[in-house]
């Protein structure tokens, strides 16, 4: 195959073409992403996971590929990450609320697996906040624009129940951080919430 082959699992480099039988026609993937992706402000919930895969040293998660009920496998632990901010594009008058939360619903485990519990289906939650109020400040490429809190799932069972969302301001208080952690510590972070884990076992 040759390097442009197209190939189902692993990293496309955006020069991969689109052919007509074989044949290129003119066009590449970087030119599908540029035309279907290019407003960032509308992937903040992608690029959230892009970050945090990359702070913890990985290229593409090892469950990428199939759908799972969490976003990265890291050590073994599954970790799901849950992104907010105060500026989209599809925002007319520019007013936001001061009120933001995080998803944290429970939910059957039976798709991919013969276990059906009704469950948090993750061991660890990264939130990421993108802090800015307009598209100048919002910038999600700009990692002074992001807060992050790393909690692990048993808090959240311990201190949300059947909670379908958490606050901004609750997960502050939870995390004693008022303005989170800073992106270099995320994997600092997960490691000790893992060894912690792994500690008690």
């Amino acid at each position: 195959m040759s390097e442009h082959d197209f190939t189902p699992v692993g990293l496309l480099s955006g020069e991969e073409p689109f052919t007509d039988k074989g044949k290129p026609v003119g066009f590449c993937v970087y030119d599908y992403w540029s035309f279907q992706f290019s407003n960032i402000w509308d992937t903040q919930d992608t690029i959230a996971e892009f970050l945090v895969a990359k702070a913890l040293g990985l290229e593409v998660p090892d469950n990428r590929n199939g759908w799972t009920l969490w976003d990265i496998t890291y050590r073994g632990k599954r970790i799901e990450v849950k992104e907010t901010g105060y500026f989209y594009s599809w925002q007319k008058d520019g007013k936001t609320s001061d009120v933001r939360n995080f998803g944290i619903t429970k939910a059957y485990s039976k798709y991919k697996d013969n276990a059906s519990s009704f469950e948090r289906q993750n061991d660890i939650y990264v939130f990421c906040l993108n802090t800015g109020r307009t598209m100048e400040e919002s910038n999600p490429l700009d990692l002074g624009h992001w807060e992050f809190y790393v909690v692990p799932t048993y808090v959240i069972n311990e201190k949300c129940g059947d909670n379908k969302k958490i606050s901004l301001g609750r997960l502050r208080s939870l995390t004693n951080k008022d303005n989170g952690i800073p992106y270099g510590d995320i994997r600092a972070a997960v490691d000790a919430i893992i060894d912690e884990v792994t500690n008690d076992e």
